[in-house]
């Protein structure tokens, strides 16, 4: 999941909804057939209910846990007078819960990119809450339910811009991953140029 915000414009980060379903069985008691030496019986009709839930289809168990990242890369329009190019960085704090939500921390996480010969640095801290759901290969990210979150913007003359995290309720971002025990990849669906290698910590255990 790639975050950052853009120098002179916010980027946000929706909802996901888990359906139940419901299906009613009804089994109907046969009516006993009369006896050859007997009257009939009047007998009711007995009719039992039964209601039977279908457990609903959970996320990827591989998925659930807290990660940190150890290599990332994407694409960001830091000038506005200039085309996008490539940062890197490490050390963001993701957790994936089995419920769909989500969270992500940063403490001081920095990202880096050589533009022209010359530095450029995006240092973020806070944190933000977002809802996810996933199928066994891509990961649906939907704008943050909540977030504190400030982005700052360095180059060769110091501090460009400060920037906090503006919640987007229509922003929704699908990436494409594989996932181990330990290890989780990610690569985005569209031209950002993300790419970030995860490893589990063991904040919440060991899943999948």
């Amino acid at each position: 999941m790639s975050r950052s915000a853009v120098v002179l414009f916010a980027v946000a980060g929706g909802a996901f909804i888990a359906a139940t379903t419901l299906t009613a069985v009804v089994i109907s008691a046969d009516i006993p057939e009369p006896s050859d030496n007997a009257p009939p019986t009047i007998t009711p009709l007995a009719a039992t209910a039964t209601t039977q839930t279908t457990r609903p289809v959970g996320p990827p168990a591989c998925l659930i846990g807290t990660w940190r990242s150890t290599d990332e890369h994407t694409t960001v329009k830091f000038y506005t007078d200039q085309p996008p190019f490539s940062f890197t960085g490490r050390g963001r704090f993701l957790i994936l819960r089995p419920d769909g939500t989500g969270g992500e921390r940063r403490e001081g996480f920095t990202q880096t990119a050589q533009y022209r010969g010359r530095e450029q640095r995006i240092v973020s801290d806070g944190k933000y809450e977002f809802r996810w759901s996933a199928d066994a290969k891509a990961i649906t990210y939907e704008g943050p339910s909540a977030a504190e979150m400030t982005f700052r913007y360095f180059d060769h003359r110091g501090l460009l811009n400060t920037q906090p995290l503006v919640p987007d309720p229509n922003w929704k971002e699908v990436d494409n991953y594989t996932c181990s025990a330990t290890r989780l990849t990610e690569t985005a669906t569209n031209s950002s140029g993300y790419r970030s290698v995860w490893v589990r910590t063991k904040e919440t255990g060991v899943y999948g």
